[in-house]
């Protein structure tokens, strides 16, 4: 019967009966010797559960985007909420270390600013692994050395070791000389995630050893560089270690008292993964971890040092020229920060601030900017729509505009660039990326 499906005379057609039944319905003509119709052949086929299990797929696809979308409006809601005070806390807490501090002083300044970006790094932690798990995680793959890094990390994590009297120590080693290509805040953030473990799990009075091993090369002659976290803590047992990079889970599955989400080792997975690294751990329960990454090395660049020492100058060169910043932004404490910043950093560049985005074409006109800091959720309009304006408006179309937005969502990021955003800085800024982005637009117009 069915093998009239494809002929051109055939006809089909769907019948939806009273009781619910669905009929697939099929007709071919019937023909006589002399090849004339005289007829029709009739077939019927109850289809009714696979349209209901269509039609169940297509609600659940509905109802899935739904969530994810009201999952995204959360985190990005979520994400502007929770960094727009960060960005007062950690902003004003880096100018203090900036000047000239007693020591106690100092010391309490450093506690603040570690446990701010502790408090940045939990924030981040749940927006992480949203974005890469939808596949978008952005990398600025680079020559990196990991034994500074790992000694900034140690005396990060140095309050958490004295209250648990351990101690972590990195073993002296030529490779620790060595480079690794990655980019360097990801990797920040895979090593204290993977130190902050070390101690959280660790006995009291006990050890955290760090080393830095040259392997040999793959059979591609790649060279990799392994750096191992190692403790002496309650160890995981074998069959737990197979769950360790799962989301929510934590680590060997023991339920204690230790704070965390469950995320921070699927994160440090996935960024290795994405940066073309390896991860791995061994264990020996009661008697501790060691947790291994792995990197491509790379060489040393001797221009790295040079550039640096060039940027020096060239600091020294920007305090002495005259510019104008234009910053559009409606928290008040905001605009504070950035005013003294340029006035400790920046004494030369003259800073134009306003609330209101509708008015900042007729403001751009009037004090010709070198740069526009905007700000994305103002009280009148949106920041996209200051942009546009900008852009389409021939006498400001050419000035550069930095976002500078509490919304670190990677679609919200993405949208901005692609509508001709110079960059996008997400609050809280470190005031150092912030200066180096002002350096560049004054630089630029130093060069016209």
């Amino acid at each position: 019967m069915y093998l009239y499906e494809h002929d051109e005379e055939v006809s089909r057609d769907e019948i939806e009966l009273i009781n619910g039944i669905i009929l697939d319905r099929y007709s071919a003509p019937v023909k006589g010797e002399d090849g004339k119709a005289f007829g029709r052949i009739w077939s019927f086929r109850d289809i009714t559960e696979s349209k209901q299990a269509i039609t169940e797929i297509n609600r659940a696809r509905s109802e899935a985007e739904k969530a994810n979308h009201a999952k995204s409006e959360f985190l990005s809601r979520m994400s502007h909420e929770l960094r727009t005070p960060m960005n007062s806390i950690l902003g004003f807490a880096q100018l203090m270390d900036m000047g000239v501090l007693e020591t106690s002083h100092k010391k309490a300044v450093n506690h603040i600013l570690n446990s701010g970006r502790h408090l940045l790094d939990l924030i981040n932690e749940v927006l992480d692994i949203s974005s890469i798990e939808a596949g978008k995680i952005s990398l600025s793959l680079e020559a990196v050395q990991p034994k500074g890094i790992i000694l900034e990390l140690i005396d990060i994590v140095q309050p958490n070791l004295s209250k648990l009297n351990l101690i972590a120590t990195l073993i002296d080693s030529p490779d620790n000389q060595l480079f690794v290509k990655a980019d360097i805040q990801r990797l920040k953030q895979v090593l204290l995630n993977l130190i902050n473990n070390a101690v959280k799990y660790n006995t009291e009075k006990g050890n955290i050893v760090v080393s830095i091993e040259q392997k040999a090369k793959d059979y591609n002659g790649i060279n990799w560089l392994r750096i191992s976290i190692s403790d002496n803590g309650k160890g995981i047992s074998a069959e737990n270690i197979e769950h360790l990079f799962l989301p929510f889970e934590r680590m060997g599955a023991e339920k204690t008292e230790t704070e965390g989400t469950g995320l921070g080792l699927t994160i440090v997975k996935k960024i290795m993964d994405a940066m073309g690294g390896k991860i791995g751990v061994y264990s020996t329960k009661g008697e501790g971890s060691t947790f291994w990454i792995e990197l491509p090395q790379c060489e040393s660049q001797f221009d790295v040092n040079k550039n640096q020492l060039n940027k020096s100058d060239q600091k020294l060169s920007i305090k002495q020229i005259s510019s104008t910043i234009l910053y559009i932004e409606d928290n008040k404490s905001n605009i504070e920060l950035v005013e003294q910043i340029l006035l400790n950093e920046r004494p030369g560049i003259r800073l134009i601030s306003n609330i209101i985005g509708s008015e900042t074409v007729n403001l751009a006109l009037e004090y010709n900017p070198d740069l526009i800091l905007l700000d994305i959720n103002l009280p009148d309009i949106n920041g996209a729509e200051v942009l546009e304006l900008l852009q389409t408006n021939e006498k400001t179309s050419k000035i550069p505009v930095i976002i500078v937005s509490a919304d670190a969502m990677p679609k919200q990021i993405q949208k901005f660039m692609d509508a001709g955003a110079k960059n996008y800085l997400t609050k809280p800024f470190e005031i150092e990326m912030l200066l180096k982005e002002i350096d560049e637009c004054i630089l630029n117009k130093g060069e016209k």
